[in-house]
């Protein structure tokens, strides 16, 4: 346990460890905040990079990514 601040009544105030459950929480919702974030970051770069490029179109085919 980690020593925390003292109470009103004078006492120390003792802290436990998160729970089982509450690391789990705190994972799974890093985890998705990290997925919306590389998603956003994604979408920005794609519409970035396609406002200058709008005016030439790209034709199809497998090699249409590399510059001419």
């Amino acid at each position: 346990m980690i020593r925390g601040f003292e109470a009103p009544h004078g006492g120390v105030v003792l802290f436990t460890a998160p729970s089982q459950r509450q690391r789990q929480a705190r994972r799974r919702s890093a985890a998705v905040a990290v997925i919306l974030g590389i998603a956003f970051a994604g979408g920005l770069i794609g519409q970035l990079s396609t406002a200058q490029d709008a005016s030439r179109p790209v034709p199809p085919g497998p090699f249409s990514y590399f510059p001419n």
